[in-house]
């Protein structure tokens, strides 16, 4: 038992002692002042970094049972400019986008009539469309789903 005091003692007698030295010693630095300047100033460092841009939307037309999406990633220049409707029987998505990098569009349009949350997957589907895109891109894309005899009802042109 004396000896685990003892031994205790001293563990913290040797902490305090490091402790003590850390506080009282003198702190070494170099103070270094950078300087920020141009290509002219020899003593001026000069920062380059790299910027991407990032860019997402989705849409979910539930009445419709569709849903669609477009995703810019790791974009060195993006210029977009999306239009949007959705209406309980009619979709329309308009996307301009003038881009470098990695661009996605795509949509899914289940049955509606055989559509279930619980039951959805590819036996549902009646049109899947994916884009991928990798460089340098324009893109004027229009997409138009449309049910229930849209074009008798006027909202789509009929041929």
């Amino acid at each position: 038992m004396m000896a685990r005091a003892a031994l205790s003692r001293l563990m913290i007698l040797i902490i305090s002692l490091t402790i003590l030295c850390i506080v009282i010693s003198p702190a070494i630095a170099e103070h270094y002042v950078m300087e920020i300047g141009s290509k002219s100033n020899p003593n001026a460092h000069l920062f380059s970094y790299d910027q991407k841009f990032r860019e997402s939307t989705n849409l979910h037309n539930y009445p419709m049972k569709m849903s669609a999406s477009k995703e810019f990633t790791d974009a060195t220049r993006l210029s977009t400019q999306m239009r949007l409707l959705a209406l309980p029987n009619l979709t329309e998505i308009t996307i301009d986008a003038d881009f470098i990098g990695i661009g996605r569009i795509g949509y899914l349009v289940l049955d509606p009539d055989r559509a279930n949350p619980e039951l959805w997957g590819p036996k549902y589907e009646v049109t899947r469309i994916n884009h991928m895109f990798v460089g340098n891109f324009s893109i004027d894309e229009q997409i138009l789903v449309a049910k229930d005899h849209m074009c008798e009802n006027g909202y789509l042109p009929c041929a």
